[in-house]
């Protein structure tokens, strides 16, 4: 057997809160989602002027980052002439691959994903963070996200 953590709605709704403060701090209507770590959304939050659209975007970028582990901009072998490109059109097309969902990992552990859009990069990138953070706060531990700051895909041999 396995031990699983698990979000709870109270944790995704704690977070949604720490990014929302972010999105209005930089003027940014962006539409959040936390999701389990099966990738189905446990709370979405579309800010005052959001875009309807955004709105499966960022349940998209929360699937993606939670169900393949690894932050959505990280895809650069994704593009045309990569080894992975193609992989955007995998399960329906919700596979995302350009910037704004991030697995929330605690203890090592995958737990879920937060999916942001309606910003630019920096934007939805800080929404993620925030998110993750305060998480990690009120769990008494610290977010790091230093093992993305430089990621690249494995060569192809």
């Amino acid at each position: 057997m396995i031990d699983v953590k698990q979000l709870t709605l109270a944790e995704a709704n704690l977070m949604l809160d720490a990014a929302q403060k972010v999105a209005e701090e930089r003027g940014v209507p962006e539409t959040l989602c936390i999701s389990d770590a099966g990738g189905w959304p446990l709370a979405v939050r579309r800010l005052d002027g959001g875009k309807p659209t955004s709105v499966q975007i960022a349940i998209d970028k929360a699937f993606t980052a939670a169900c393949h582990r690894r932050p959505t901009h990280t895809y650069s072998n994704a593009q045309p002439n990569q080894e992975a490109f193609g992989i955007m059109n995998m399960h329906g097309g919700r596979f995302t691959i350009f910037v704004g969902g991030w697995p929330i990992e605690v203890e090592g552990q995958v737990v879920g994903g937060v999916g942001v859009s309606g910003g630019h990069t920096a934007d939805d990138i800080a929404c993620c963070k925030a998110a993750i953070e305060a998480l990690h706060e009120s769990l008494g531990l610290t977010a790091d996200f230093s093992k993305w700051d430089n990621w690249q895909a494995p060569p192809v041999e």
